[in-house]
């Protein structure tokens, strides 16, 4: 699994993915609106996130076993774990969602300050995929990751080697009880027991990912440097289907096809051994995945702005300017959130060194 942290194939695919989901969201747009719109499906991108999230956070859980093996207490790994994955959400998160809610406060007058004071507290915390009330739908997704990477990460440390099996049985279930309950996954904020069904959904997702990253270190001896030009094939196939699924269907069992299809692909990329993922393992991959989660947060000012101030002839044309002000935007907001995050950190070391 290290080797797969450096793997820039998976940023490649994040990349794609984050603009498969503001497709989504932009095509229920205005005159855009359609049932049979282009990228129905695209909610389902999110699905590769929270499996490639259940992957690394796999990682962090092997680092935190042997850490209890050397002495660590458990509530303090969960703790750190915690502030840690805080502080990577928190400064990209933070530095979007102040000025987009002073547009729709101050410009746009979608939003009161009665109605940000009363729906969105929860938000300033990361909190509102525990059922909360909300003001900033497309955020759900952040807090989920959040809250469910904390609690899978405890669950981990907690289970030892009994943790992958529970997760082999949890996710399939998790994703059963939505076939059955809503019969798709594009379920965000509605209430379920403990939390949102979005949260379930992403714990589904993130418990998937830690099955997949086992597999990973279990086959890898055995296909290293073989199949490379077949697993290629494979691989383009896979992505090929997804984006096919992600761009007709909508609501239906196919969501949890592709859900199975993306940990396939996961698995795929993380392996290493495809021609294709040696392809895209290169340096502008990494730099598109680095933009990509900026790109799904900044998708909401632009969304926002569609009508009033965003608006040319033509679908095709007007989501080409979406996504590129959007892209553009990212590469600023990825810059100044990463130059906050390294200052806030520098300041709480410093604060822990006077304390010592």
């Amino acid at each position: 699994m290290e080797q797969s942290r450096r793997n820039n194939a998976i940023e490649a695919y994040r990349f794609l993915f984050s603009i498969v989901v503001c497709l989504f969201h932009f095509r229920i747009k205005g005159e855009f609106s359609s049932p049979n719109g282009a990228f129905n499906g695209g909610y389902l991108g999110v699905e590769y996130f929270s499996v490639i999230g259940g992957c690394f956070l796999m990682e962090s859980i092997r680092r935190g076993r042997a850490a209890m093996e050397s002495g660590s207490a458990l509530p303090d790994l969960v703790c750190r774990f915690a502030v840690r994955r805080f502080g990577r959400l928190y400064p990209h998160y933070l530095l979007t969602m102040i000025p987009f809610l002073a547009l729709r406060v101050c410009v746009l007058r979608t939003l009161t300050v009665k109605e940000l004071v009363r729906d969105g507290f929860f938000e300033w915390f990361l909190l509102q995929s525990f059922g909360t009330s909300f003001v900033v739908l497309l955020f759900w997704y952040v807090s989920a990751l959040f809250l469910g990477s904390v609690l899978l990460y405890w669950l981990g440390l907690a289970l030892k080697d009994h943790f992958p099996m529970v997760m082999a049985f949890a996710a399939p279930l998790i994703f059963s009880l939505f076939s059955r309950h809503c019969g798709t996954l594009d379920c965000t904020m509605a209430a379920a027991p403990l939390g949102s069904q979005g949260l379930w959904r992403v714990i589904a997702g993130l418990g998937l990912g830690c099955v997949v990253s086992c597999l990973v270190r279990w086959s890898r001896p055995a296909v290293r440097g073989r199949f490379a030009l077949l697993s290629a094939a494979g691989e383009a196939g896979l992505v090929l289907i997804l984006l096919a699924i992600m761009y007709r269907t909508y609501r239906s069992p196919w969501d949890f096809i592709a859900a199975a299809l993306l940990a396939l692909l996961v698995f795929s990329v993380l392996l290493g051994n495809s021609a294709l993922t040696r392809l895209l393992d290169n340096p502008l991959s990494g730099f598109l995945g680095k933009i990509s989660y900026g790109i799904y947060l900044n998708q909401c000012f632009f969304l926002h702005l569609y009508g009033p101030v965003l608006r040319v002839r033509g679908y095709w044309r007007t989501a080409a300017l979406f996504l590129l002000l959007n892209i553009l935007l990212s590469i600023l907001t990825c810059q100044l959130s990463q130059a906050i995050a390294a200052q806030t950190g520098r300041l709480f070391r410093s604060l822990g060194q006077e304390q010592r």
